[in-house]
């Protein structure tokens, strides 16, 4: 009687595994561009996230006067913090590679003695933007499908 059940379940999980890995390979063969299409959502999304955290990062560079010795660590950390995010994402680092030199060499004059000043760190801060805004724009034009 046992090995007649052990039998029958048997039976009912392969049969089970059967239909399974039928439903994968006609998910495969057939909706392989939805599922493509999921994907890439994920990886845009992503990418989204990163372009956010990098605003923030901007943001709170807003928050800091490059002529208060006060506010100066935090400016460079928070430029420090913007050159290794950028640097950790392939995409980024390849789209973003002007702003990062332009970030580095201020980073680069600050250790030589000469200090960032406001309006350099303001003029800065509104490029990086403004690179930023148009990446977001193309990222949404690729997710929705118009190209330039």
């Amino acid at each position: 009687m046992l090995k007649d059940c052990l039998d029958i379940i048997s039976a009912l999980a392969n049969l089970f595994t059967i239909v399974a890995s039928g439903i994968a390979i006609y998910l495969f063969v057939f909706q392989r561009k939805n599922i493509a299409s999921v994907f890439s959502l994920l990886l845009n999304y992503s990418y989204q996230l990163s372009l956010s955290e990098l605003k923030e990062k901007l943001e709170r560079l807003n928050e800091y006067n490059a002529s208060n010795d006060d506010h100066y660590d935090s400016i460079i950390n928070i430029l420090h913090e913007f050159v290794g995010q950028v640097r950790g994402n392939d995409k980024l680092r390849v789209i973003m590679v002007d702003q990062i030199v332009l970030i580095e060499d201020a980073i680069a004059r600050d250790g030589k003695g000469r200090k960032i000043t406001e309006p350099n760190k303001r003029a800065l801060i509104s490029e990086v933007r403004e690179k930023i805004r148009n990446l977001n724009v193309r990222n949404i034009d690729d997710l929705v499908g118009a190209r330039q």
